[in-house]
């Protein structure tokens, strides 16, 4: 599955452990149906940035990061803004989800059990395909720009940013079953809880320890802090359903033309 590349600034590993990291991982060595391998060292994806420290700059600046995709809503990016060493790196960053449901909205239409919060993750997901258009344009268009290499994160770097790698992916050629274990490889690589409980000085976004998640039973957080098969697919079945698959998701909801896509799997694939 995996192809490793001598010219990786860190040869051999998918996650980068970071001090003040979260879920940090780069989404190369993936081989496509074709037989092409995704490039290391091009894409990572990651959760919140507000906590990398000076040591951890140090190790971020070996990446050479060009532009950074936040796809987080604006209130996330005030409570817990990113903390980067490199002020000329592109930001990309949306304001377009004012009215858009939360997590905590979803949840509270649904009772307060495993079952329910099950759900509500579903719900989620589900709305991700139509919620993530102007994102997942704007992140795709800027790896056909070539304005890498570029991280893209959202809070835990788990739902919108699992979502937006699987699309990716997706488009690049990478069977669906590798695309869901690299979704699900944040259940190895990530303690969420511990990351909010560690964290200090914050301003109630993913990391802080009075965070609304910590007061609710384990089981419940359980299910909410975790990657599910189940939750992925509820958005890749969505696109299927209302748009007709993938592709025809790619070219007419997000407006990459095949242009435009020729130029991604150009730029990332091997």
């Amino acid at each position: 599955m995996l192809e490793l590349s001598p010219d990786h600034p860190f040869p051999h590993r998918r996650t980068l452990c970071l001090e003040g990291g979260c879920n940090f991982r780069d989404i190369g060595g993936y081989r496509t149906r074709d037989g092409r391998v995704v490039k290391w060292g091009r894409v990572f994806r990651a959760g919140v940035l507000s906590y990398v420290t000076d040591e951890d700059h140090r190790t971020l600046q070996r990446l050479g990061i060009r532009a950074i995709c936040d796809l987080r809503r604006a209130d996330e990016r005030d409570k817990e803004p990113t903390r980067w060493p490199d002020a000329t790196t592109r930001v990309l960053a949306w304001d377009d989800e004012g009215q858009a449901p939360t997590l905590r909205s979803y949840a509270a239409q649904r009772p307060p059990t495993q079952a329910g919060m099950f759900d509500a993750m579903i719900a989620l997901y589900r709305g991700l395909p139509n919620r993530m258009r102007e994102r997942l344009q704007g992140f795709l268009s800027c790896i056909a720009s070539g304005d890498m290499p570029l991280i893209v994160h959202c809070a835990a770097g788990k739902d919108r940013t699992g979502f937006a790698i699987a699309v990716l992916l997706l488009a690049l050629g990478v069977p669906r079953e590798t695309v869901i274990e690299d979704y699900l490889l944040t259940n190895q690589v990530s303690d969420f809880e511990h990351f909010i409980r560690t964290r200090k000085d914050t301003g109630l976004g993913l990391a802080d320890a009075r965070h609304p998640l910590l007061a609710m039973p384990e089981e419940l957080r359980r299910v909410l802090l975790s990657a599910h098969t189940d939750f992925l697919g509820a958005a890749l079945e969505q696109i299927d359903r209302e748009f007709g698959g993938l592709d025809a998701y790619v070219e007419r909801v997000l407006e990459i033309t095949p242009k435009v896509r020729d130029r991604i799997l150009a730029n990332l694939l091997e």
